[in-house]
């Protein structure tokens, strides 16, 4: 299996910002979050690049501090029989996370390997803030990873955008050290992409040769370009990738509905 996946193209679902709740009876806005994530599950099952060879889910995995709200996401997802590669979002509390989910299929944070990528799941949560931040340690042990994995192309997966995303209410919440994330990231030349959610809207950005990709929630989403918050009228997104053996990236955004 592994030599086959070497040789072909990789399929990967990004699902972000799922939100649930522990309370069956709690609304985001007025979203049933659970339902609108089975929403987009059934949209992934029912299209052309169903089975994925992983899922990444990055962040804000539940709303509240409820075990039950990770427990149903586990639930949901556990049965296809697909790795589904996790970080914690701001929203998340890391260690519940860990304790739920980090067990097969599932992965919470390190690195995985599939074919000739891997993917780096980093946490950028900080304790009590709605922003992200590295730090030194983390970075540090990124620098270690993508050393490790020089012979591999590299996606890198966090939950905090590392650039600003013009819209002044959502940028305060961005990684604080995005500048020395990428002193370590532009030091290694097996970083293909850098992918996030937190922002719940699509973004397509090119760095050099690394693609920066935000992905849409899959409850609801943020309008683009505002100074101050406001909600767009998107229906519930995801995320497909086509990675290429030589480290070429396909990649489009699907809307439920649309």
């Amino acid at each position: 299996m592994a030599n086959s996946r070497q040789s072909r193209p990789l399929t990967v679902l990004q699902i972000t910002d799922t939100h649930l709740s522990a309370n069956p009876e709690a609304r985001l806005r007025g979203i049933d979050t659970a339902r609108t994530l089975a929403a987009v599950l059934d949209h992934a099952q029912g299209g052309p690049h169903w089975p994925p060879d992983a899922i990444v889910a990055t962040g804000d995995i539940v709303h509240d501090d409820g075990r039950a709200a990770y427990e149903q996401f586990r639930s949901m997802l556990g049965g296809f029989d697909v790795p589904v590669l996790c970080v914690p979002g701001n929203h998340d509390d890391p260690e519940v996370t860990v304790e739920v989910l980090d067990a097969e299929p599932f992965t919470v944070g390190g690195d995985v390997r599939i074919g000739g990528w891997s993917f780096v799941l980093l946490d950028t949560t900080i304790a009590g803030k709605e922003g992200g931040r590295f730090g030194e340690r983390r970075l540090l042990s990124l620098d270690a990873t993508l050393r490790k994995e020089a012979g591999r192309h590299v996606m890198i997966c966090m939950h905090h955008h590392p650039i600003p995303m013009g819209s002044a209410w959502l940028d305060g919440g961005r990684v604080e050290d995005g500048d020395e994330f990428f002193e370590v990231v532009d030091a290694h030349a097996n970083v293909r992409c850098v992918v996030w959610g937190h922002v719940h809207q699509a973004s397509d950005r090119l760095r050099g040769q690394i693609r920066l990709l935000s992905t849409p929630s899959t409850c609801m989403q943020f309008r683009p370009n505002r100074a101050f918050f406001a909600l767009d009228d998107r229906p519930p997104g995801m995320r497909w990738f086509r990675l290429d053996p030589d480290g070429g990236i396909d990649t489009a955004v699907e809307w439920v509905g649309s």
